[in-house]
């Protein structure tokens, strides 16, 4: 594989740190900026919800200049902004210079897991959008753990300063090493016509259930680690580290399997894992077996291969994605994959809550689990569409 892909997993490390680097001093931002921490947390909503509704729109418009001075200019943007979010001087302003880096990260996600594709040969196109992905995988499990430890030194606008600099790093990195790439056709309305097509859009939809079932249970995996081993602080904390182990070795596993026959029996596979491992929350609520050291082991092994199984379809979806349409639209395509994560997010937190409030946390789990076996009939629906067609990959520049 072209090392030069390499840096581009720089790009989503650097848009996934800046995402959620302030989440650990979260109230001491509201209380500095005379908010409540629900209201303050909004920052997050106001990122999310942007990114998802114009990262689609922002791909499209800029399908045409080059690849590398799309991300370089994006990343700049997100480097300026995240440094006027650590002086910003009310929560009104934090919130809009968040939904501006909304905007500015939908230069650099779809762009970045695009350009891998291009540069990678016709056969390596899968490894090749899995290095970028793993970018967004070390931000979880380095950069925003360590931007937690800048702000226990300088406090919450110093944990923006701190993303400031990755993103400014990243956009020199990416401009120094990555060739100057061509832009493809203007996207047009054809590009988003093209995500209608049955194999583009149902596998939209995996994505969507994918993390909709990861998310009813993850975004309360704090209350469910307590509830199950009685662990509370640092050793929730230690669960949540098995996400990031678990979704290393997921990258692994599907990047060698986009790339081979027999990828669509890889997410069916998948999502039967998944379905297993969010069951077993409920499992060990409802019906504890076992307890002290075991339950949390139990605990922690369903947490990584849930996670492992999330992030082994990814690779898979985005080859498929790519391969089912036209060039024009890939950039847009990309863009609405991405849509998909963070509304699967919310949609999974929605429906935990949902959960919650009517039969109670302990059934998170088996909640999760029926959304990812809709999951399986999906991708058996997916399997019986004509293959995806499959073009070369744009020579490397």
């Amino acid at each position: 594989m072209d090392r030069r892909i390499l840096v581009l997993a720089l790009a989503s490390f650097a848009t996934g740190t800046e995402a959620y680097v302030y989440a650990g001093h979260l109230a001491d931002l509201a209380a500095d900026l005379n908010a409540s921490v629900a209201t303050a947390g909004q920052i997050a909503t106001a990122f999310a919800i942007t990114y998802a509704l114009t990262a689609p729109l922002v791909a499209g418009a800029v399908a045409r200049f080059g690849r590398r001075t799309v991300m370089v200019t994006g990343l700049l943007l997100i480097g300026a902004l995240n440094l006027l979010a650590a002086a910003a001087p009310s929560l009104g302003a934090l919130m809009a210079i968040r939904v501006a880096c909304g905007l500015a990260a939908g230069l650099v996600g779809p762009i970045s897991t695009l350009a891998a594709a291009e540069l990678a040969a016709p056969g390596e196109r899968g490894r090749a959008m899995a290095v970028v992905l793993s970018g967004l995988t070390l931000a979880f499990v380095l950069g925003i753990p360590v931007g937690s430890v800048v702000g226990d030194i300088a406090g919450w606008r110093g944990t923006f300063v701190y993303a400031g600099a990755v993103a400014l790093v990243a956009a020199i990195a990416i401009r120094v090493v990555l060739p100057a790439m061509p832009g493809g056709q203007r996207a047009g309305l054809a590009a988003f016509r093209a995500a209608l097509a049955p194999a583009v859009s149902a596998s939209l939809a995996l994505t969507l259930l994918g993390f909709a079932a990861t998310f009813t249970t993850i975004a309360y995996l704090g209350p469910i680690v307590t509830a199950i081993s009685g662990l509370t602080g640092s050793g929730i904390g230690a669960v949540q580290a098995m996400i990031g182990v678990g979704s290393i070795a997921g990258i692994v596993v599907g990047a060698r399997a986009a790339d081979r026959p027999g990828a669509t029996r890889v997410l069916a596979f998948s999502f039967g894992v998944s379905s297993l491992s969010l069951s077993a929350y409920s499992a060990l609520m409802l019906a504890p077996a076992a307890t002290g050291v075991i339950a949390t082991g139990l605990l922690a092994a369903a947490t990584a291969f849930g996670a492992a199984a999330l992030f082994a379809r990814a690779p898979v979806i985005q080859v498929r994605l790519v391969a089912s349409a036209p060039e024009e639209a890939r950039p847009v395509v990309l863009a609405l994959n991405g849509s998909m994560v963070f509304l699967g997010q919310g949609l999974g937190a929605a429906v935990g809550g949902l959960v919650i409030a009517g039969p109670g946390l302990p059934w998170v789990g088996l909640a999760a689990a029926g959304l990812a076996l809709l999951g399986v009939g999906l991708v058996v629906r997916l399997s019986r569409l004509a293959p995806a067609r499959t073009d070369p990959a744009v020579p490397a520049k």
